[in-house]
């Protein structure tokens, strides 16, 4: 009797889980600490609370439901579960304004394009895409970052159904990546190289060709300024990256080409100060191996 009530009520949760209800709460503590700078609160509050007893909801069903006598509800329940927070990365982004001037009121580009200029004498992002400005130019640049949505929709389809262990890696390794970059964002408030009008602009220009035009479309329709640094683009292909050299070694050559290109495109877009593009690679490579470390030390898993 006893061992039946400790079932039903004491959810099982998985590592992913784990660190999204750390993410989330704290997010929502820090949006109330900084209730006074923090806005939409009405909106992200309830949304982030949701989030959590939807996390809390998941794990107490899974553990409640028989995968002898319902095995297609286990199934897709636990589905569910190793991907939701794909699902969430784009709101968990674009969020992440309603807390990113907390701290610093002001935002913090000033500081940051004066590192590219001391680096180069000029402005990267704002010359090279203006230098280099040839259609076919554009395009290459234009096709390596938009390859970051074939790449992070591609490789884990790829991997669920070839390599289980692999998919798993993968998508806790994105997610701890992902959360890791929101949580900078949240206190360090830079717009990128978008933060100079004439930069926004180019952007919203169109020009070149699919890629580009493709390129400047998003750019055009979304209005979410911050989560510039690092470059969560640049961070989440090297994770991507890594784990393609990991599990499909041919498929990773070609990752580590584009994302050389990509790396380079974020800051001739226009959408990225050079440093940006340098931490993402540091987050990336650093984030990948903590989240192993971090992984094994949930599962209390020894190397």
């Amino acid at each position: 009797m006893t061992e039946r009530f400790l079932k039903t009520n004491s959810p099982c949760f998985s590592a992913i889980d784990k660190i999204t209800i750390a993410f989330c709460g704290w997010f929502v503590l820090y949006m109330l600490i900084g209730l006074s700078r923090a806005t939409d609160v009405y909106l992200h509050l309830p949304a982030y609370l949701s989030i959590l007893a939807l996390v809390f909801l998941m794990a107490w069903a899974q553990q409640n439901l028989d995968p002898v006598t319902k095995p297609r509800m286990h199934s897709a329940l636990s589905f569910v579960r190793s991907i939701y927070p794909v699902l969430l990365f784009g709101y968990f982004f674009t969020s992440s304004y309603a807390v990113n001037r907390v701290i610093f009121a002001d935002w913090l580009d000033p500081l940051f394009h004066k590192i590219d200029h001391q680096l180069f004498g000029y402005y990267p992002s704002m010359v090279w895409g203006q230098r280099f400005s040839h259609w076919a130019v554009s395009e290459l640049f234009h096709f390596a970052y938009f390859c970051y949505y074939l790449m992070i929709a591609g490789l884990p389809v790829y991997l669920y159904f070839k390599k289980k262990a692999a998919f798993k890696e993968l998508i806790f390794n994105l997610t701890f990546v992902f959360y890791l970059c929101y949580w900078i964002y949240s206190f360090l408030p830079v717009v990128g190289g978008r933060f100079f009008p004439e930069a926004m602009e180019m952007t919203k220009h169109y020009r070149a060709g699919v890629f580009t035009h493709i390129m400047v479309f998003i750019y055009s329709n979304t209005v979410h300024l911050g989560g510039a640094f690092p470059s969560s683009h640049v961070g989440i292909t090297v994770v991507l990256t890594i784990a393609a050299l990991k599990f499909v070694r041919p498929l990773g050559y070609i990752f580590a080409v584009i994302t050389f290109f990509l790396t380079l495109a974020t800051v001739y877009c226009h959408y990225h100060w050079f440093i940006d593009a340098v931490a993402g690679v540091g987050i990336g490579i650093l984030g990948y191996y903590l989240a192993l470390f971090v992984h094994r030390k949930i599962q209390g898993e020894t190397p």
